[in-house]
């Protein structure tokens, strides 16, 4: 290498212009969209796969509940941002069809605390396999390093959605 290949190869790379980084902006916007139909899809399927009765709000609902139990319906508000009336409702379906159970919490006679049943922590993580399976796939081709880079870049990009 000559020293004028050397300063080429050592140079930082130019800063990104206005309306390159309007671009770059609008096609994160687009990836996005792609990402969100592609997980809604997912959802969709692993809802159906665990019940042909359950919606996909509900197995979000209730795969929240088997993460995070015993919890109590403000819990779940605060934590998925869901509608307090639309929370009560998948509540009282996930148990009509057995996949939670309720107690009254302790610290509030007034509130129930909802935990899975044990069939439900099982077909949870039959599915979760089935799932994880699919990503495993899709990263093989990825190195490690590339992989991690990812999850480091997805995680200040989330951080900075949930700060807004």
């Amino acid at each position: 290498m000559t020293p004028d290949t050397l300063e080429a190869v050592s140079a930082p790379a130019p800063e990104t212009s206005t309306s390159g980084r309007s671009e770059a902006i609008l096609g994160v916007e687009g990836e996005m969209t792609k990402v969100l139909r592609a997980v809604r899809t997912i959802v969709h399927r692993n809802a159906g796969l665990f019940s042909e009765e359950l919606q996909p709000s509900g197995y979000l609902v209730l795969g929240h509940i088997a993460k995070h139990h015993p919890t109590a319906p403000g819990d779940i508000v605060a934590r998925m941002g869901i509608d307090k009336s639309a929370l009560s409702r998948q509540l009282r379906t996930l148990k009509e069809l057995g996949f939670v159970t309720s107690e009254a919490d302790p610290a509030d006679g007034r509130s129930s605390l909802f935990s899975p049943t044990e069939e439900t922590v099982r077909r949870l993580a039959e599915i979760r396999e089935r799932t994880h399976t699919v990503y495993e796939e899709l990263f093989a081709e990825w190195s490690d390093g590339d992989l991690s880079e990812f999850v480091r870049l997805l995680g200040m990009f989330t951080e900075g959605l949930e700060r807004r």
